[in-house]
């Protein structure tokens, strides 16, 4: 039902208004209408894209800028649960699997990872180019990750 079939429709059981095809209520109406219909539209795409399964565009863009990178070289569907999983808090181990996973659900795709026990060191060397944010989230979950006696090195 549109915006000028439900306003009709409210209005006429009142039977304080005429319409009349092309009278002055209708042709008001008519106009609110096509302003109601446009706003319902946009307000419909606002609701799609406020939620990550559902969203086409530019919902998608801004949860990836807000994670620091956006990947348009995915499909929506890949983009979509790229970022379904990275707002997971729970990675579900302590092993290189689940450092990779913290990893992936950053964004970083191009990247190595390097654990040597005897010097206590867990390295992440880095072979794409990163924001800050990511940089500084990477930083902050591989430490929070690794033995607490370990050296953290990102380079």
């Amino acid at each position: 039902m549109t915006a000028y079939q439900s306003m009709k429709a409210k209005l006429l059981p009142l039977g304080l208004y005429a319409f009349s095809e092309g009278g002055a209520v209708d042709c008001e109406l008519k106009a609110y209408a096509a302003e109601l219909d446009r706003l319902y539209g946009e307000i419909d795409t606002l609701y799609r894209e406020a939620f990550i399964a559902t969203a086409e565009s530019y919902g998608l863009s801004e949860r990836e800028r807000f994670a620091g990178k956006v990947r348009d070289d995915l499909t929506v569907a890949e983009r979509r649960a790229l970022l379904m999983e990275s707002e997971q808090s729970c990675y579900g181990g302590n092993d290189e699997a689940a450092l990779e996973q913290i990893i992936h659900h950053l964004g970083i795709t191009h990247y190595a990872i390097e654990c040597r026990p005897r010097f206590s060191t867990l390295t992440v060397m880095l072979y794409e180019t990163v924001s800050n944010w990511q940089l500084a989230a990477l930083t902050k979950q591989v430490k929070a990750f690794g033995p607490v006696t370990f050296n953290v090195i990102i380079q």
